[in-house]
């Protein structure tokens, strides 16, 4: 069976004592986990205190996101060297829409991650118009365009998130999100070498929680899940972990 990642993006879900409370019990939890691998994307505020915590050395701390600016007059900015993480977000669909980020933005984000070569996890997906206006693939391939100019050095993953999904309960049915995947795939195989492609991971991100997370792990192309307000509940991720063993 694959072993399947659990990328929990905590979005601004849990404060800093929320966070080390979370972290405590997956400590006494830990064999439980035992069959996945586990990523999580805290706070920035708490990476710190959530990195002192755990005692689990498998599980990876990430930043949910990072400025261009690496120092210098930028007040509220954060860079991806102001604290040491093992992996990062990057075009989230609340950062393209919230904070206006475009293809150009997260081109150069994705360099400077590559460049420190920090696991990065990029975000893709369409919107309920683009879905009813017949063109999610365009918009997928147009998202996925920038690699054209990346000379990728790092362990990349692709996380499909619909945006219609996101927190609305509205998941794609399996052989909706095999497809996009597909197109994912073949868009990678015409930008890298066997090498570079075979090792690019895809994940779903959208809507996924206890209730159906085992179904959707039936897709086969499927390396992982991208899991927001869910993964922030420590009962319902023990449940989604139980789903999977």
């Amino acid at each position: 069976m694959k072993r399947i990642t659990l990328a929990l993006n905590w979005k601004l879900y849990l404060n800093e004592l929320q966070s080390i409370e979370f972290v405590e019990r997956l400590n006494h939890s830990k064999d439980q986990f035992d069959n996945i691998d586990l990523e999580i994307y805290p706070s920035a505020t708490a990476i710190r205190s959530v990195k002192n915590v755990l005692n689990n050395s498998s599980i990876k701390i990430g930043l949910q996101d990072f400025s261009i600016f690496e120092n210098g007059a930028h007040t509220g900015s954060l860079s991806l060297s102001s604290i040491e993480v093992d992996s990062c977000i990057i075009g989230h669909s609340e950062r393209r829409d919230f904070y206006k980020e475009n293809d150009n933005l997260i081109l150069k984000k994705l360099r400077i991650s590559n460049d420190k070569k920090i696991n990065t996890i990029l975000c893709v997906g369409e919107t309920l118009k683009e879905k009813e206006e017949g063109i999610s693939k365009e918009k997928i391939k147009s998202q996925l365009s920038i690699l054209k100019n990346l000379d990728i050095q790092i362990p990349l993953t692709i996380a499909y998130e619909p945006i219609w999904s996101i927190g609305t309960g509205s998941v794609p049915s399996n052989e909706y999100i095999s497809d996009m995947l597909s197109t994912i795939k073949s868009e990678l195989k015409a930008l890298y070498s066997h090498e570079k492609n075979s090792a690019i991971k895809l994940f779903y991100g959208g809507s996924v929680d206890e209730t159906n997370i085992s179904n959707l792990s039936d897709i086969s192309l499927l390396d992982g899940f991208l899991i927001g307000s869910a993964g922030s509940k420590f009962e319902k991720l023990i449940n989604m972990v139980n789903s999977l063993v």
